[in-house]
């Protein structure tokens, strides 16, 4: 089994978006002149380009499936996607993410993706309802789609014109949401094009505190006025991004979907009595005190974890997982799945308390 998750925030998936490639520097710099950082561009909203979409002219029409049905909570159901995605099983998933868009939306970034992968529908037929996803999603403010919007106009997708002017509006929306893929290659744009103050700017937003080296670089290039100047930059920029912190949110709750769903998978009973907040408030909480204790560092044993300790909840209230080595011994054998751990876990529980 695989560790998804092997850093405190996980980095999105954005599987098909490529790197910008090094002639944005050289469009950048040439579009530099037209409006300071820090006010609106004197052009159409973003959203004025897109085709006008609803949530019901844009949804696809699927079938429940063995994974996934509609009666799931929003979150389950997009872990599910996500999983199966993963596997390359992207009609489930298409089901999945489908069901779960209504209510949670980067679920229509990745219809998008899964559509792609459709090899038995007509190109043009394909390429319109992927980028319709996430022109929809897009429209919701999504950052994983307003990345999409820029990799489809930069790079002519989807039956779409090249549009680079467009497709670099995109870009910057994306990383004022919060994205920190465009944001670093914006501070890495600005840099090889010779705008210093601006390169500083984001690359103050992505306050990269585990590698200081860029920054610190550019530092040493600029003047004492350049300084203030991206100081000052960096403080306007800074009103208008998303901030870490509800990055962070974001992040955290898409782990609880993810676990959630690996856990429905194959005890889909396990959560029974809890309420939907409940349910996520608790695999939050579990999944903080695992990370917290050093003591697992594969994402399976997380999960094993969570389902140890909702165990323990259920019939022996107060115990502390973490201090049975034999419990953390099962949660660490990541081979025999989810549901010979619970079996196991519960044995030992039954031994040790009474």
């Amino acid at each position: 089994m695989r560790d998804f998750f092997h850093s405190p925030i996980r980095e999105y998936p954005l599987k098909l978006f490529n790197a910008l490639p090094l002639a944005l520097a050289v469009l950048l710099a040439a579009c530099a002149t037209t409006a300071p950082e820090n006010t609106e561009p004197k052009v159409p909203d973003l959203n004025d380009t897109l085709p006008k979409l609803t949530l019901d002219s844009v949804l696809p029409k699927v079938t429940p499936n063995e994974y996934c049905n509609p009666s799931m909570d929003a979150d389950v159901l997009y872990g599910a996607g996500y999983k199966l995605d993963e596997a390359e099983d992207y009609k489930s998933a298409k089901s999945c993410f489908a069901m779960a868009a209504p209510h949670y939306t980067r679920a229509f970034c990745y219809l998008s993706t899964t559509t792609d992968q459709e090899t038995d529908k007509p190109k043009a037929e394909r390429n319109r309802e992927s980028f319709h996803y996430i022109a929809y999603s897009a429209s919701q403010n999504d950052w994983c789609a307003e990345y999409g919007m820029y990799a489809t106009y930069w790079f002519g997708d989807k039956d779409i014109p090249k549009d680079r002017e467009l497709a670099l509006r995109w870009l910057e929306r994306s990383a004022l949401h919060g994205n920190p893929e465009p944001q670093q290659n914006l501070a890495d744009a600005a840099e090889e094009s010779g705008d210093l103050v601006k390169a500083y700017a984001w690359l103050k937003i992505i306050d990269n505190t585990e590698d200081t080296s860029q920054l610190d670089a550019l530092k040493g290039k600029m003047s004492p006025e350049q300084l203030a100047e991206g100081e000052q930059r960096f403080a306007d920029l800074k009103k208008r991004v998303t901030s870490k912190q509800v990055m962070y949110d974001e992040a955290r709750d898409e782990e609880v979907a993810i676990f959630s769903a690996e856990i429905h998978f194959d005890l889909p009973d396990l959560f029974k009595g809890m309420t939907t907040a409940e349910r996520q408030a608790f695999v939050k909480a579990a999944i903080a005190k695992a990370r917290d204790s050093g003591q697992f560092k594969l994402h399976y044993a997380v999960t094993q974890y969570i389902i140890v300790s909702r165990l323990a909840q259920q019939r022996y209230p107060g115990v502390d997982v973490l201090q049975n080595p034999k419990l953390v011994a099962i949660i660490n054998n990541v081979n025999d799945g989810l549901e010979a751990a619970a079996k196991k876990s519960l044995a030992i529980m039954q031994k040790s308390y009474k």
